[in-house]
């Protein structure tokens, strides 16, 4: 049965934590460890094709300027965060996501 930790120890460890964070930060890796997890770009111009969307459509769905769309999908930038795992999540569940955004659609359209 695992003991648990008094607030004392949790401090500590919140501590310790904070000090690793600080040291990786300032470049020093010695007693850190890292976990990076990488999370594939699909294809855009290929995922909206296959959604049989235009650029400004398909822009206008997942909410950036088709601007962005645009530079995705000529590689000369690539999504981060909540955009990559959209696009991620529309490639693996086209219909469920479509879906989704056509709900949050609805609703916003009814404010």
């Amino acid at each position: 049965m695992k003991r648990l930790k008094t607030p004392e120890q949790e401090a500590e460890d919140l501590v310790e934590s904070l000090e690793q964070a600080l040291q990786f930060f300032e470049g020093d890796e010695t007693n850190v460890v890292v976990h990076r997890i990488p999370i594939a770009v699909p294809d855009i111009a290929k995922l909206r094709r296959k959604l049989k969307l235009t650029q400004d459509a398909f822009a206008g769905k997942i909410g950036v300027p088709v601007a962005t769309l645009r530079n995705w999908e000529q590689g000369r930038r690539y999504p981060t965060g909540p955009a990559r795992v959209l696009l991620n999540a529309l490639e693996r569940e086209p219909k469920a996501v479509m879906a989704a955004i056509a709900a949050s659609e609805t609703v916003e359209a009814a404010e």
